[in-house]
């Protein structure tokens, strides 16, 4: 007897996976966005190496500042400038997938194998996941941040009553 109220079932063993053939319109999208992709990893790039010059004078400029001011923080340019040098590595690991995904997409308007369309796929899948656990990092830094910028100075003004 059949179970009206059960769920259908199907073999799906039996049916193949790949859908269907590469189109031109596929090809031509993807064409479309290749230069303004690979402009995109560039210019993370080129903004990568300015935070790392930045870091660099954040640390040296702190330093040379503290030996000529005796009682000046170096410690707060230290700690920017690591921060800035942290920033900029997380800059070089979503630029290297874009120019990766750009330069899958010149091969496959170059050969239209299948092995690059999904070489380019996988690209921007690496690059969407990075910079999507990248932003929830970042909103979890701001609401810290926002919690700390009201706890520490009710927490200090407890201290000098």
């Amino acid at each position: 007897m059949i179970d009206a109220y059960s769920p259908p079932q199907s073999n799906v063993a039996d049916h193949n996976i790949k859908v269907g053939a590469i189109t031109d319109e596929m090809v031509s999208a993807l064409r479309g966005t290749k230069g303004w992709v690979q402009l995109i990893g560039i210019l993370m790039y080129i903004g990568a190496g300015f935070m790392v010059i930045g870091a660099l004078g954040m640390i040296f400029g702190g330093a040379m500042m503290a030996s000529g001011a005796p009682g000046m923080p170096q410690g707060i340019f230290t700690g920017m400038g690591v921060v800035y040098l942290v920033m900029s590595a997380a800059y070089i690991f979503p630029a290297t997938y874009l120019v990766k995904y750009a330069s899958a997409i010149g091969r496959l308007v170059r050969d239209g194998r299948a092995e690059d369309m999904e070489a380019a796929l996988q690209q921007q899948q690496k690059f969407w996941k990075f910079v999507g656990v990248l932003a929830l990092v970042m909103i979890v830094l701001m609401v810290i941040g926002m919690v700390a910028a009201v706890a520490l100075p009710m927490m200090m003004m407890r201290g000098h009553t």
